[in-house]
């Protein structure tokens, strides 16, 4: 009965596209015969598209964008375990609004939006995500401006994350308060940023399997970030930087005689963001990161800092990317102070046609926990096609497969993920 209503809902919003195709099909043939720029400088995936992009509410001097998702999703290992593995059909609802400002001086910046996953028969597995943020800049002075942003949140974590405990009878939710806070100063061709965090995790108790709950208070905390950046601009599109970081991530709700996990930590590193003509832009980062727990039991984590977020424009109409990260990343697991994920993505968007976006991801992450002897290797990739039939409907189909080959077996899991999205927006 409810995999009937799953389907009724997605017959509903497959008919409203269809007719919104068939209404609006005037609206989009401008676009859709107009002569091909050549548009490198801008990623496939993101550059403008008259005929297709919404097309938003004018409000007075903001601008307003209402849009949803309605995302059917298969999972063929719905719990991320390497036996007895049980499959499902999700449904997603997400709907969203964002308000932008139209100022010429200063920009704020207001999103909210709800995540509801409804699981046809492991009904256990339902929850509610949803979120209210903010981002603006204030422009004091032509070379001087303050920016800054803050949200708070309902999340979940997902099934197979090194945190999430295995006995859960339900996914572990928390709330996420975030916040930052940055002076930006131009001297010339130096410029300067003193930038401020901070974070404050509150995590639910989650029921157990087989009766009681599983406290998760200990996991409470707040994280405090310190920085300056100090650039030069080598010309007007690329600068190399210098960066040092202090952080300090307290744990408020220490069980009595249990570990605490409260630590202090620090990076430098050195970089540049640059724009290379037309041909690519991003940035790159590489340095050194520590990180060194109160508890003496708890061995400190170091090495190699390091990022990259480059996008290189290879045609007109298609669009390589590479992320990568090195990050020391916070843990439940006995024994373990924390643990150092190292990640690397490569992706690519493709235009096949103005209104077709083909895209792929090839992705690999190693998470070497401190202490405890293990090592995780997790293989990823991800291919799919999105269609923009208008201004207002969209339809995506994507197949995900992940793979996590652990030295410790019982934490090893494959899971294949294969799904439909319907967008609607204004």
């Amino acid at each position: 009965m409810k995999g009937a209503a799953h389907f009724s809902l997605l017959a509903a919003v497959i008919s409203l596209v269809g007719m919104g195709g068939v209404a609006l099909a005037d609206d989009i043939t401008p676009s859709a015969q107009a002569d091909l720029q050549d548009a490198r400088g801008q990623g496939v995936a993101t550059r403008p598209r008259p005929g297709y992009d919404a097309v938003g509410i004018r409000a007075g001097s903001f601008m307003v964008y209402p849009k949803m998702d309605v995302t059917e999703n298969y999972n063929d290992n719905i719990y991320a375990t390497n036996t007895q593995t049980k499959s499902d059909f999700i449904t997603t609802v997400s709907p969203d609004i964002t308000v932008n400002s139209l100022w010429s001086r200063h920009a704020l910046n207001l999103d909210a939006g709800v995540d509801k996953y409804w699981y046809n028969s492991n009904t256990g597995e339902d929850r509610l995500d949803w979120h209210v943020e903010g981002d603006g800049r204030l422009d004091i002075l032509r070379d001087t401006n303050l920016t800054g942003q803050a949200s708070y949140a309902q999340l979940h974590e997902d099934r197979g994350l090194p945190t999430s405990p295995s006995s859960a009878a339900e996914p572990t939710e928390y709330k996420l308060f975030a916040s930052n806070l940055a002076f930006n100063q131009a001297f010339n061709r130096i410029t300067t940023s003193l930038i401020g965090t901070f974070n404050n995790y509150d995590y639910d108790n989650v029921a157990k399997i087989g009766g009681g709950t599983i406290d998760q208070s200990f996991r409470n905390r707040n994280e405090y970030t310190g920085s300056l950046k100090v650039g030069y601009l080598v010309s007007p599109d690329t600068s190399v930087y210098g960066q040092g970081t202090l952080n300090k991530r307290d744990y408020t709700d220490n069980p009595i005689g249990g570990p605490n996990r409260t630590s202090d930590g620090y990076s430098a590193v050195i970089g540049s963001d640059f724009k290379l003509s037309r041909l690519a832009q991003g940035g790159v980062f590489i340095g050194y990161q520590s990180q060194s727990y109160d508890d003496p039991l708890f061995k400190s984590v170091s090495g190699l800092d390091y990022g990259a977020n480059v996008n290189w424009f290879v045609t007109a109409l298609t669009t390589v990317r590479l992320n990568a990260s090195s990050t020391i990343q916070e843990s439940t697991i006995v024994g373990n102070s924390g643990y150092k994920a190292q990640v690397v993505d490569l992706g690519a968007d493709h235009e096949l046609m103005r209104n077709i976006i083909l895209s792929g991801d090839i992705g690999y992450e190693n998470d070497n926990f401190s202490g405890i002897g293990r090592t995780d290797n997790i293989y990823s990739g991800k291919v799919g096609v999105n269609y923009l039939l208008n201004n207002f409907f969209a339809i995506g189909l994507h197949y995900g497969i992940t793979d996590r080959n652990s030295n410790t077996s019982v934490n090893s899991y494959t899971q294949n993920i294969i799904g439909l999205t319907l967008r609607g927006q204004l």
